[in-house]
């Protein structure tokens, strides 16, 4: 298992899939954010509890 990107990273992998959903590389977006969620390379979410849970790319 991969490191936890640092805040930096996660918000770049965000705007780099955004930028590619919104262009003629839809496919490579679609890839992209599979990758991101099988890797979790998605920052987890805490709930009002303090508790982490996973969160796919709709989620942010």
């Amino acid at each position: 298992m991969a490191a936890a990107p640092t805040q930096i990273e996660a918000e770049l992998y965000y705007l780099i899939a955004r930028f590619l959903q919104s262009g003629p590389c839809n496919k490579s977006a679609q890839v992209l954010v599979q990758e991101l969620e099988e890797h979790q390379l998605i920052p987890r979410r805490l709930d009002w509890e303090g508790k982490e849970h996973r969160r796919s790319f709709e989620d942010l």
